[in-house]
């Protein structure tokens, strides 16, 4: 059945939101405070820009909040949200902040659930929905109905846990990284060459439980046993990564960050994801 959805920001995420959803055949609005990113994501989207929050929620049975990262400004949008809509599903695309912290916010907390998208957000499958403290079953039901008919892979959490699981997962492999680098083990093109060349072609096709049991359980026992105590166990950022985001080099968006790169380097990995991607879905059983 197709819903009347609102989409609360259009950058990079917002708007690949507008489109995964303007696809499946919803009818989509978008608002954003830039105009101008607003009729560009409406437009690729199939939808229509808006002014206001509240233009864009009017009747709205589902908003899909796309807003920076801080809470202060998540929490403001939520609550411009329940000013002006009694009765709609209020997503929550956020990658760091809690769901009990956005419920905090809110009126009405029942009606917030988190729908974590994954950049490019039209080409990655994975949304991770997470329940607030007060979300009811159904509505987690709902959302990844919805997101599965957009021929997403919604994978419902049964509680909130920072960071969801992705986040989790791979945290825990850029500790043991940078800890690798920091050692002098190696440098950062030669662990990036491991995870490309070895783990990450296994990893498109099989998630790490079905890795242990094709490898045998005896066998990773022995190796967690062997290898464990001797992981980074880092409690913040380390050292490398503070000093770069001391000294600006953030990364793509900088041109430089743990390596070199040009202003079309996030082009060119989304390229090659979609071609990843839809190779994976011809070897899927």
């Amino acid at each position: 059945m197709a819903e009347t959805i609102a989409v609360l920001g259009a950058g990079i995420m917002g708007a690949g939101i507008a489109r995964v959803l303007g696809r499946a055949g919803h009818d989509v609005r978008v608002f954003d405070v830039r105009a101008e990113a607003a009729a560009a994501a409406a437009e690729s989207a199939g939808g229509t820009a808006h002014g206001s929050v509240a233009a864009a929620v009017d009747r709205a049975t589902i908003v899909l909040e796309a807003a920076p990262e801080r809470l202060d400004l998540k929490l403001a949008l939520l609550a411009e949200v329940e000013a002006a809509n009694d009765d709609a599903v209020i997503a929550s695309n956020t990658s760091s902040i809690g769901a009990d912290a956005l419920a905090a916010g809110m009126r009405d907390p029942a009606r917030l659930v988190i729908a974590h998208f994954f950049n490019p957000a039209d080409t990655v499958p994975l949304v991770e929905v997470v329940p607030g403290p007060a979300t009811p079953p159904e509505t987690v039901e709902r959302m990844v109905a919805l997101l599965a008919a957009a021929g997403k892979t919604a994978v419902p959490l049964a509680q909130q846990v920072e960071g969801f699981i992705a986040n989790r997962l791979q945290a825990a492999l850029y500790r043991e990284a940078m800890h690798l680098v920091e050692r002098g083990v190696a440098t950062p093109e030669q662990v990036d060459a491991v995870v490309t060349a070895g783990l990450g072609p296994r990893w498109a096709l099989a998630g790490p439980f079905e890795i242990m049991d094709l490898g045998g359980l005896d066998v990773w026992t022995s190796v967690t046993d062997g290898i464990f105590p001797t992981l980074g166990d880092a409690s913040a950022a380390p050292g490398m990564l503070r000093e770069r985001l001391e000294r600006g080099d953030l990364g793509a968006k900088t041109g430089r960050g743990f390596l070199e790169r040009d202003a079309d380097a996030p082009a060119r990995f989304a390229a090659r994801l979609r071609a990843l991607l839809d190779a994976r879905a011809e070897l899927q059983p």
